[in-house]
């Protein structure tokens, strides 16, 4: 009895110094800051759950909460996760004080591996002591304006001859599968369109692959902890990509990309950045331009190709309303005259773009009047949770409806039946769609995206139809999306999806050529 005594007491002590451990080791939370959702593993518990289970791990908190704003303890901060577009919208108003730029500024350096000297030029801690813009904040000057809508006409006439050339060189009866083929294609069109025709990846092709590699390993290699190891192929991929943009820059042939990325070479230039670490930040714009276009156009086409109705509705659209003879489509009337394939698009986007948006705050800050957002931590738009509200989109927000943007470009949220009206009282909120984020992260690219991804979609569907490949029943379209990984870009299919083209009846002879 007296051993039983003395264990318990042991067993009460220890559970004692346990809670009092566990108490010490939670962030201390005002109680205005948005409601807190503790981890079981102190300190840690978050994180873990979100580099293993992605966003699926955000939305089963979201739905232990379900509160629209919560807040996450992480290691000895916190973050914040907005899942309501009204909440989403004032997050990005308060850009004076929540900022996309110091956050660009801290996770840029980790996505390329920069060297330490790096980090602390693009931080540009002394900006605001010294009453200038930050070195983020100037680069937009030189990257956004060349992509606007009415300026990057010129670009956009590059990429779509370069996809034209490749759709009219497919083959009658040519088998290929289709994730790997329109990946490949759009990334070498988009690296001949802005970095010339002896860019890295045409010099090297092996490269592309190894570009994918790191891409695939991102977030292990952004964690940056040994990464030689814990992100093995990522790390070696990225050592492989730079090799051949330190071999560009050396042959002077940033000559023959686009002059607002000559500017960027000398604005890197003139920052003390060196020729080594500009070839690794290189793979920044790498990212932007490849891996959500490329992956995009693939899910589009699936998405078009493996419905029979929705398939011809779309062919006779673009054939009605965007087909100029002999053989030419305008890329303005595709964007202005086809709002189902626009809306095919959207919805694509709003199923496989679950993009997290977000910003550090930069000092205590009052959001809406309501909500404590402490100095420091990370605000984070859950777009991904957005994306699948069934509040917000209807009843079949899980589901593809082609239809949901034809009336409204922000979306129409869905009957119960799954029908979208024209309707006022059904539009959905414009803080909802977050597929090109918002406020001051709205991608300077979205608009030439549109033209490069329907552009393409557009050609194949009034050119070709896909058939099984030899030996095999159906076409296995649809494959399931990777949803477990956490997004740095659009979701990836976890299989591809082997088909035979064929060139339709009257179309056999027929050269197709884009004009924007």
């Amino acid at each position: 009895m007296a051993l039983s005594t003395i264990a318990m007491g042991a067993i009460g002590l220890a559970i004692a110094i346990a809670a009092l451990l566990v108490n010490l080791a939670r962030v201390k939370i005002d109680p205005r800051e948005p409601p807190v959702v503790h981890p079981k593993v102190p300190f840690f518990g978050h994180v873990i759950g979100m580099l293993t289970g992605g966003p699926l791990y955000v939305k089963k908190i979201s739905e232990q909460c379900k509160h629209p704003f919560f807040t996450l303890p992480m290691l000895n901060g916190r973050t914040y996760v907005c899942t309501s577009p009204a909440i989403a919208v004032a997050v990005q108003r308060a850009a004076s004080t929540l900022d996309f730029d110091a956050l660009i500024a801290e996770l840029g350096p980790r996505m390329v591996g920069a060297a330490a000297e790096t980090q602390h030029i693009l931080r540009d801690p002394m900006a605001k002591q010294q009453g200038r813009r930050t070195m983020v904040d100037r680069s937009h000057d030189i990257i956004n304006p060349p992509l606007a809508a009415h300026k990057m006409l010129e670009i956009a006439q590059k990429q779509v001859n370069y996809l034209s050339n490749f759709v009219n060189a497919i083959q009658d009866g040519e088998e290929l599968d289709l994730f790997v083929t329109m990946r490949g294609q759009m990334a070498a069109a988009s690296m001949d369109t802005f970095y010339g025709p002896h860019n890295p990846f045409a010099e090297h092709p092996e490269l592309l692959d190894k570009y994918w590699d790191w891409d695939d390993g991102l977030v292990g290699f952004m964690v940056n902890v040994l990464p030689q190891i814990t992100a093995r192929r990522a790390y070696y991929a990225m050592q492989a990509c730079v090799k051949g943009w330190v071999e560009y820059t050396e042959k002077g042939l940033h000559r023959e990309a686009q002059p607002f990325l000559q500017d960027r070479k000398r604005f890197h230039e003139d920052e003390g950045i060196s020729q080594e670490e500009h070839a690794r930040l290189e793979m920044g714009i790498t990212f932007g331009i490849v891996s959500n276009a490329s992956v995009t156009s693939f899910w589009l086409v699936n998405n078009i190709f493996s419905d029979p109705e929705l398939l011809s509705q779309v062919r006779d659209e673009i054939y009605t309303n965007a087909f100029e003879a002999p053989g030419t489509l305008s890329t303005t009337k595709l964007r202005d005259a086809c709002p189902l394939l626009n809306s095919t698009w959207r919805e694509t986007m709003r199923l496989i773009a679950p993009m997290t948006s977000a910003r550090i705050v930069l000092q205590d800050t009052v959001l809406s009047d309501t909500y404590f957002l402490r100095k420091g931590s990370v605000v984070q738009i859950a777009g991904g949770l957005l994306h699948s509200d069934t509040e917000i989109w209807g009843p079949d927000a899980a589901s593809f409806n082609p239809r949901r943007f034809v009336y409204n470009w922000n979306g129409t949220k869905t009957e119960s039946n799954g029908r979208v009206v024209d309707s006022k009282s059904n539009a959905i909120h414009p803080g909802a769609f977050r597929g090109f984020g918002g406020g001051t992260s709205l991608c300077p690219g979205r608009h030439f995206a549109q033209a490069e991804i329907t552009s393409l979609a557009a050609m194949l569907v009034l050119g070709f139809d896909m058939h099984p490949m030899k030996g095999a029943r159906e076409v296995m379209w649809n494959p399931p999306r990777d949803d477990k990984r956490f997004p740095i870009a659009v979701t990836k299919p976890l299989r591809g999806v082997p088909v035979m083209m064929r060139r339709r009846n009257g179309w056999e002879e027929v050269k197709l050529e884009l004009k924007v």
